[in-house]
């Protein structure tokens, strides 16, 4: 052992020196160096994708092409109609829920029959109100209360409007429907308030 140890020692000592000084490493080796700490979320972010969301959403099967390919037909045949709301394509990728509100027309029952025998089943599930009047009032609410309304959306189900009321407002009026009641938020289509912020992208 005190052999070898006497061999790379004298190796060493007989390696030419390079250029730079003796704080440089010789050519052709890699100097490995720490790795920085992961800088933490913004608390403004932190809200936003949970990690355990965010790792379950990675897990999900992926959206098939043929599903797409459906929910493009049904756009088509449903056209500009305000009776029509946003398919929904469930967690585990096996349905896709077309929302409708009132009699479906036959253009739009045409395409739901055309993938029953897919791998995923296509079904119409009528809405409570009409998606396009929920719209039009989202719009409305977010337009004559902007400084207190930080985002609006007429809900997926079709069964109301969630509103979401700045973190301050509700503060403020000692909570949410506190808020709604001293801005004089309200609608006649339910509304679902929630308090926060949009990040912007």
């Amino acid at each position: 052992m005190l052999t070898v140890l006497l061999a790379l020692t004298a190796c060493a000592d007989q390696a030419p020196q390079q250029p730079g000084g003796p704080g440089t490493p010789p050519s052709g080796y890699v100097e490995l160096q720490p790795m920085p700490d992961v800088p933490p979320l913004p608390e403004e972010l932190e809200h936003v994708v949970p990690p355990d969301e965010l790792l379950e959403d990675l897990a999900l099967p992926l959206v098939s092409a043929e599903m797409l390919d459906a929910i493009d037909q049904v756009r088509v045949a449903a056209g500009n109609s305000p009776d029509f709301g946003d398919p929904e394509i469930s967690r585990d990728r096996t349905l896709v829920t077309v929302r409708w509100h009132g009699p479906v027309p036959a253009a739009v029952q045409q395409v739901v029959d055309a993938h029953a025998g897919a791998d995923f089943a296509m079904v119409v599930e009528q809405t409570p109100f009409r998606p396009g009047d929920l719209q039009a009032e989202a719009s409305r609410l977010i337009t004559e209360h902007s400084g207190v309304v930080s985002a609006v959306g007429a809900r997926a189900a079709g069964d109301g409007i969630d509103v979401m009321i700045t973190e301050q407002a509700v503060e403020e009026a000692g909570g949410l429907d506190e808020a709604l009641a001293q801005h004089g938020i309200d609608s006649r289509f339910p509304l679902f308030p929630s308090a926060g912020s949009v990040v912007p992208a």
